[in-house]
Parts: C-alpha cells; structure tokens; sequence
C-alpha cells in the first residue's frame, strides 16, 4: 500500500506541467536593443530583442526575448521606460545553461515585473461579420475615426474643403462594420492614436489593411503621448503605409495630400 501512494504521487509530480519546476531570478535592468527588419512576403516584421540584466549572484546576462506575443513585448517595453527591477523565470531544466552562460534565450513572458498583475491580456478582437456590398463606384472617401466630437467635425470640415467626401465613425467598432461593408469604397483613413472601446486602434487598423492593403492611414497622436506614439511605432514599423504623427490640424491638409501623393 505505501508503495502505491508512492507511484501515485511520483507519477503525479511527473505529470506536472514543466513550467512549474522554475527558478527565479531577481535581476536589474541595465539596457536595451531592439531591431526589427521586414520579413520577407510578410507584413510582420523580424523582432530581434535583447535586455541586459544583472543579479548579484550571477552578474550580468544578456537574454534574447524570444516568442511572438507581440502585445505583451510593448508592454514589457513600457514597463522598462520607467522601471528597473524584474524577475527572470528560468525553467528549472534550463537553469544549468542560465547560470553560465552570458548570452541567453528565453521566452519574452518569462520576464516580468515583480508585481505580474500589471499586465492584463488584452482583449479579444471583434469579429465583425457582415454582408459585403457590391463595388463601390464613386469618388474615393476619406474616414475620419475619432471619439471627440469637436475634433472629428474640424477634420471633416478641412477633408471636405480638400475636396474628398468624408465617411466619420465616432468609434473603432463602427469603423470597422462601414469599411468591411465596402472596403473599396475609401482610399484613406483617419483615426486618433488612442484606444476604443470595444476595438482596440492597434485591431482596427490590422483588420483594415488585412482586407485592404492599398489603403493608407494615418494615425494620429498627441505630443504628450511620448508612449502612446513609441508603442504604434513599433507595432507598426513593418506597415510603410502607415503614418504615425502628432494630430495637428494646420498641418493636416499637407499630409492627407502627401500621403495620397497630391501635389502639395
């Protein structure tokens, strides 16, 4: 009988998923190198990260963030603009390697801050499905995505003077549902830099180019919004399509119309 409880939780710890079995690491944070590069017949960029950490035990490390979970990367970015300390996770298999070698990989998410509830998954995008229309034959529109009011009737004002027709959507939920409907019917989309509620402006845009790839957009930021604009940035490094700049409307009308290459 006492070898039988034995087996059992011999085979139960062996059961265990491997994660569990880990060491971690107290480390400093002392730089960062970030490349990215496109990727050939692909919008998804090669990512090459690497971190310099250093704990009191070991010394300092090199870790290649490996792994493709591109929001959690942004995110640990952020976290290392304003923060200094981490936790390195080590699979306990791999701990030998870790603690002798100065070059190491490991998976992006096994670095993290000491207090982990800071990162929140992101929310699922929404899928919107609907009828498509039949081809749009008309003049090109230009859609204007913005919460505030005020501000998203300024842009329609100056797109109208320009002589575009303007399509505005007060969300990212709604925007999507118009440009999925007749995708071919806009040439360029203008949305401010933030999040929405419901789609994420990150969502918005990926679902936009995934359908339309000719289309361009221009994503508008705030000169306070230093993160804000670093974050888009980077998600969109590999999307020449894209332009990310401060939302300044006496400037505007100069890049709509160099985005669609007008002469200005």
């Amino acid at each position: 009988m006492k070898k039988t409880i034995q087996t059992i939780i011999l085979l139960s710890i062996l059961c265990l998923p491997v994660h569990l079995f880990a060491s971690d690491y107290l480390v400093d944070f002392i730089s960062e190198n970030y490349k990215e590069s496109n990727a050939e017949k692909s919008d998804t960029p090669k990512i090459y990260h690497t971190i310099q950490v250093e704990t009191e035990e070991l010394g300092t490390r090199v870790l290649v963030l490996k792994g493709d979970d591109i929001d959690y990367r942004i995110w640990l970015r952020q976290y290392l603009a304003t923060a200094k300390k981490l936790i390195v996770t080590v699979p306990e298999k791999e701990n030998p390697q870790f603690r002798i070698s100065k070059l190491f990989s490991i998976d992006v998410k096994m670095v993290h801050p000491i207090a982990e509830n800071q990162w929140k998954e992101p929310e699922p995008e929404i899928i919107v499905e609907i009828e498509v229309k039949p081809p749009f034959k008309g003049k090109k529109h230009i859609m204007v995505v913005d919460d505030n009011q005020k501000r998203r009737d300024l842009i329609q004002m100056l797109v109208k003077k320009l002589g575009f027709p303007v399509t505005i959507a007060s969300n990212s939920y709604d925007a999507l549902n118009i440009f999925k409907n007749q995708p071919d019917k806009f040439s360029l989309v203008i949305a401010d830099g933030n999040t929405y509620k419901g789609v994420s402006t990150t969502s918005l845009v990926k679902n936009i180019l995934e359908t339309s790839p000719d289309v361009s957009v221009i994503l508008g930021t705030d000169y306070k919004e230093e993160k804000t604009t670093a974050m888009l940035t980077d998600f969109f490094a590999g999307f020449s399509r894209v332009v990310i700049k401060p939302l300044v409307l006496s400037e505007l009308s100069k890049t709509i119309l160099q985005v669609l290459d007008k002469k200005v």
